[in-house]
């Protein structure tokens, strides 16, 4: 079977909001239902929390609340207004979203803490195959090693009574450790709120002590333990353990387990060699062999004909003694790993024979080393949705694709202003785990969620020029960037001024502006005026009409004559740049009389029905001298 590809559309089934109240949750099964008065509103990175509480009040927004964990806010306005204030604080530019708020019907996912780190559940499919059976308490899995912590928070409510052939007692306490690690990977609790999740978390730990606290044990102990775990009930016998003789009393033991509908399976050895070991290579027990989050084989794990499969087996989070938790490595538990997906199929169909189950798990691996059955991976690596739906596949295989990232708006060149959006688009095989936008080297803000906007404050950078830049990465830490693109930023209206002179009876200013995007200077139609300001009134107001302005090719150019003050000359001259960047440069001369100056004067230019302005800080240089910057 080849390597195949897995959705994680099953895993996003799970996703469901547990309700507070009956009446919700009924409520919610009879279909989608919206709540009365609520939005779910989530800002753009970068938008300041001042307009974004400007656009709260603009709207009628009357309460909101964090959501917690998520950079994110539920508000509440009147019912009758939602549809208002949705379509409010979507033109505000503000929001990457502005969803209504919705019932779902009561389920659950795990809560367990550190169910994140146990890569190797979602790298078989295993949280898939959750949708289909999580276990069941009344398929037991014995697990025969050292013992079981039986106060471990994770696993008491997990275990049935159990026995120790060791000291030939009911007390499978234990006093190495080992048989803790597995029992954990086997049926750890999960939705607890603790520690980790096992393989088959509603299914049952039958307990049985074989080996003692150094962590050996003799075969008829081993035998023993397992046609008493078989009497018990137990549908699948777990053996992290292994010898190097053959014996006739394992292989009886064997034997009278498959007879009675049990399943042994035992670790292939940690010596990295050909030679069989036992209980594993035992007839009819099931051989596993361990891989590692990649898929390759443990450095480890014995080889040979007769091993069956691999499952994960390097890194495992499991429990501890005295309530812990610990990394597990070896074919230990990778053994323990595959009993789990053993108790899940039992649970999913009860009926299966020893060796339909067999079968099941082995048709169900995804391939691995040469193709079909080979003497290093068996019939390849465990997956827990194929096992339990054949053809189905649940396994994840390595990310080695980079993501694509592109940087959409603003365009190259671009003059901005205020908070401007910059919006971004990526794409992944997998998925994009989130995107970062740089400003002149520097990370500005981070989204995980598409779409991927973002939102500047121009503000928050000197007047002049700066780059972008996007960065993507995906989970498997693969990454793609956009090329730099340079754009300028005022802390005006569209207008940037690059230079400006006052000298006595003249003015000089040079710079640029941008129209809303769209919208281009015609002069045909559009008039160009210009206003220069100080405290005491207006310094220099100019209009050139239609009719004064010449065009050539991408140029304009106009002379008139002020309409303050009374006397002297303006000129306009005008370039279009690239898309809605226009340079401009106005002088003018023998203006009289002149209003005194100030030091700080705000320029005003209304190009058409655009309405730009920049505050301009001139440096006094003596003499009615007057330089900007």
């Amino acid at each position: 079977m080849q390597r195949r590809q897995y959705s994680f559309l099953a895993l996003a089934s799970l996703l469901c909001l547990s309700l507070a109240s009956a009446d919700l949750v009924e409520a919610a099964n009879r279909g989608s239902r919206r709540a009365r008065g609520t939005l779910i509103v989530r800002p753009k990175s970068g938008a300041s929390p001042r307009a974004i509480e400007r656009a709260y009040a603009r709207a009628g927004v009357r309460s909101r609340r964090g959501l917690h964990g998520l950079r994110g806010q539920v508000v509440e306005m009147a019912p009758q207004a939602i549809a208002r204030v949705q379509r409010e604080l979507r033109l505000s530019g503000l929001f990457k979203s502005v969803e209504r708020d919705y019932f779902a019907r009561a389920n659950v996912i795990p809560n367990d803490p550190n169910f994140n780190a146990q890569w190797s559940l979602p790298r078989t499919g295993v949280p898939a195959a959750w949708d289909l059976t999580a276990g069941d308490p009344t398929i037991s899995v014995a697990v025969l090693d050292t013992g079981v912590d039986l106060s471990h928070p994770d696993l008491a409510g997990q275990l049935e009574s159990g026995y120790d052939f060791i000291n030939d007692d009911a007390d499978p306490s234990d006093d190495h450790g080992h048989g803790t690690r597995m029992a954990g990977v086997v049926a750890a609790s999960w939705n607890n709120g603790l520690g980790i999740a096992g393989v088959a978390p509603t299914s049952r730990v039958v307990p049985v002590k074989v080996l003692g606290e150094d962590g050996t044990g003799p075969y008829s102990a081993i035998a023993e333990g397992i046609t008493w775990a078989v009497d018990q009930g137990a549908r699948v016998i777990n053996l992290s353990l292994s010898g190097d003789s053959p014996s006739q009393a394992l292989q009886d033991a064997v034997n009278y387990a498959t007879a009675a509908g049990a399943v042994c399976v035992g670790a292939a050895g940690n010596d990295g060699a050909d030679d069989p070991v036992y209980p594993a290579a035992t007839n009819g027990a099931v051989a596993v062999g361990a891989i590692d989050e990649n898929d390759n084989k443990a450095w480890f794990s014995n080889t040979g004909a007769w091993l069956s499969h691999v499952s994960p087996g390097v890194s495992l989070l499991t429990t501890d003694l005295g309530g812990g938790y610990t990394y597990s490595t070896g074919t230990s538990p990778a053994a323990a790993f595959t009993s789990g997906i053993f108790a899940l199929l039992f649970s999913y169909e009860p009926s299966l024979s020893p060796g339909a189950a067999i079968a099941r798990v082995e048709q169900g691996a995804f391939d691995l080393g040469s193709e079909g059955w080979d003497s290093s991976y068996g019939w390849g690596g465990i997956d827990a949705l194929a096992t339990l739906v054949p053809g189905e596949p649940g396994q994840t295989p390595p990310d080695d694709t980079d993501p694509e990232v592109d940087l959409l708006s603003p365009t190259k060149g671009s003059l901005m202003s205020g908070n401007f959006g910059v919006e971004v688009v990526a794409n992944d095989n997998v998925g994009i785990a989130r995107v970062e936008l740089f400003v002149d080297n520097r990370k500005y803000a981070t989204e995980v969620d598409p779409p991927y906007s973002f939102v500047v404050n121009a503000a928050d950078f000197e007047n002049g020029k700066h780059k972008l830049r996007a960065y993507a990465f995906d989970a498997a830490g693969n990454r793609d960037n956009t090329k730099n693109i340079k754009i300028l930023t005022t802390d005006g209206v569209g207008l940037l001024v690059k230079k400006a002179k006052v000298v006595g009876d003249k003015v000089r200013i040079t710079g640029q502006f941008a129209l809303p995007e769209g919208v281009l200077f015609d002069p045909a139609v559009d008039s160009l005026s210009m206003a220069l300001e100080s405290g005491d009134g207006t310094v220099l107001a100019a209009t050139a009409d239609p009719g004064d302005i010449v065009l050539k090719g991408s140029k304009t150019s106009a002379t008139v004559s002020p309409v303050t003050p009374n006397e002297g000359s303006v000129q306009f001259r005008t370039k279009h740049g690239k898309g809605d960047v226009y340079k401009f440069k106005i002088k003018a001369a023998k203006l009289d009389p002149m209003l005194s100056l100030d030091d700080v004067m705000n320029l005003s230019l209304q190009v058409g029905g655009s309405q730009l302005s920049q505050a301009l800080s001139f440096q006094d240089k003596g003499s009615g001298r007057l330089v900007y910057p």
